[in-house]
C-alpha cells in the first residue's frame, strides 16, 4: 500500500490539510477554526428510491455503466446515437462514480453551478454532463429535456442523496492532484512503464480489450479512433497521472508518482481524435491551466513544455 501520512498546519487560524503521498504533497480539504472539517466523508447512498424515481435512477445508472449499448455509436435508433465512441462513462469514472479519486461522483449534484474556467462562466451539470459527450465521448450534446440526461441527473443526485446540501469539497473528488516534477514528463519512460503494467488490461496497442457483446469495453482504449478527443480532461498530463497513480494498475495500483507521469505523457502523446475549435476554450487564458496541451497561451512557454512539463509548482485549477 502506498503511504499515506497527513498532517495539519495552523495558519491563521484555520487548518490546512495536506497529506505526503509517495514522497508528493498533496492539499486536501480545508478545515475550519474548530477543528470540523469543511468537507463531508466519502459515503455511498444506503438504498435506490423506489417508483418511478427509481427507475429513473436506474435507468441513469444503466446509461452510466453501459454508455454504448444505449447511446453508442452502434445503437439501432440513430437519434440515440449521441457517443461517438464505445466508452461507458465508468471508462473514467471508476466503479459506476463511486470511487474516491476515481473522478468520483458522490455529492457532484451540491456543486453546481460551478464557475467553468475551460467555458468563462458558471454552468449547470448539465452542462458538463454534456461536455463529457461532447469530449470524452468525442460525441454530441444530450438534450436538456430528454429522459436520457434527466436520468443521468437523478443517478447523479441518488449519488449525493447523503451529502449536506451546500458541500463543495469532499476528500477524494476528482482526481489526486500530485506536485510538479522538477522534469518534464517522458514518453519513452512511459512507454517502457506502460509495456510492463498496462497492456494485460489495454493492450500492446493501447487500444483496450472489448466485452463479450463487441459493442463495448471490458478495459477501455487510451488511444486511437475509439478514446477520448484532444479536448477531454484526460489529455491533460497531470490530470491522467493523478488518475492513473491513485487508480492503476486496476485493484493495485502502484506505480509511483514519476512513473503515472511518465504513463500519462506516453498515453497522451498517442493519435487521438481532434476536437474543433479548441482555440474557443479558455476566453480568459489567464485563467488557463498551465498543462493544458493546445493553445493559444497566455506566455511564451512552447507547446511541448504545457503538455508535458516541466509544470509551474502552482497553476490556475481545471
Amino acid at each position: 500500500m502506498k503511504p499515506n501520512v497527513r498532517a495539519g498546519l495552523l495558519l491563521g487560524g484555520v487548518i490546512l490539510l495536506f497529506s505526503i503521498v509517495g514522497g508528493y504533497i498533496v492539499t486536501l480539504p480545508w478545515w475550519n477554526a474548530a477543528g470540523e472539517p469543511d468537507a463531508t466523508e466519502w459515503k455511498l447512498p444506503a438504498r435506490m428510491p423506489a417508483g418511478q424515481q427509481g427507475e429513473l435512477v436506474r435507468y441513469g445508472q444503466k446509461l452510466f455503466n453501459d454508455t454504448p449499448l444505449y447511446l453508442g455509436p452502434d445503437v439501432a435508433g440513430v437519434q440515440m446515437r449521441y457517443a461517438g465512441n464505445r466508452l461507458s462513462c465508468q471508462s473514467c469514472h471508476a466503479n459506476g462514480g463511486t470511487q474516491q479519486n476515481g473522478l468520483g461522483l458522490i455529492g457532484i449534484t451540491r456543486r453546481f453551478p460551478q464557475f467553468n474556467a475551460r467555458a468563462g462562466h458558471a454552468i449547470t451539470l448539465e452542462e458538463r454532463i454534456n461536455g463529457c459527450f461532447e469530449r470524452s465521448m468525442n460525441g454530441k450534446a444530450l438534450p436538456n429535456d430528454s429522459r436520457e440526461m434527466k436520468a443521468y441527473l437523478a443517478y447523479m443526485d441518488w449519488l449525493s442523496a447523503d451529502v449536506p446540501s451546500g458541500t463543495k469539497h469532499i476528500d477524494g473528488q476528482g482526481v489526486l492532484k500530485l506536485a510538479s516534477l522538477d522534469r518534464w514528463a517522458d514518453p519513452g519512460v512511459g512507454e517502457a512503464v506502460f509495456k510492463q503494467n498496462c497492456t494485460v488490461c489495454h493492450g500492446a496497442n493501447g487500444l483496450g480489450q472489448k466485452a463479450q457483446d463487441g459493442r463495448s469495453y471490458k478495459y477501455p482504449p487510451l488511444w486511437g479512433p475509439d478514446s477520448f478527443n484532444d479536448g477531454a480532461g484526460m489529455d491533460r498530463v497531470r490530470t491522467a497521472a493523478g488518475y492513473i497513480y491513485a487508480n492503476m494498475p486496476k485493484d493495485n495500483p502502484s506505480l509511483t508518482a514519476e512513473e503515472a507521469y511518465d504513463v500519462a505523457a506516453y498515453m497522451d502523446s498517442q493519435d487521438r481524435p481532434h476536437k474543433a475549435q479548441l482555440e474557443r476554450d479558455y476566453p480568459n487564458l489567464k485563467a488557463k491551466p498551465f498543462d493544458s496541451p493546445y493553445g493559444p497561451y497566455p506566455d511564451g512557454y512552447s507547446e511541448e513544455q504545457h503538455k508535458y512539463g516541466p509544470f509551474p509548482a502552482t497553476s490556475p485549477a481545471p
